[in-house]
């Protein structure tokens, strides 16, 4: 289990990188809507999150 634990923990500090870039670049242009800042949180984690279900990209560690 502790080796699971330390293999998505890099990932998900990863996701969660790039889900405060996003939001925090939107809220210093002025939104001030939380539901805005969510949105485009979780829009900036679905490219790489796209690119780890496709098994034929080896940039992210999911091969068949």
């Amino acid at each position: 289990m502790k080796e699971l634990v330390e293999q998505i923990k890099p990932i998900a500090l990863s996701y969660a990188r790039v889900f405060i870039a996003a939001s925090l670049t939107l809220y210093l242009a002025g939104e001030r809507d939380l539901g805005a800042l969510w949105a485009a949180g979780l829009a900036s984690v679905l490219p790489p999150l796209v690119r780890w279900l496709n098994p034929n990209d080896e940039g992210f560690g999911r091969h068949n």
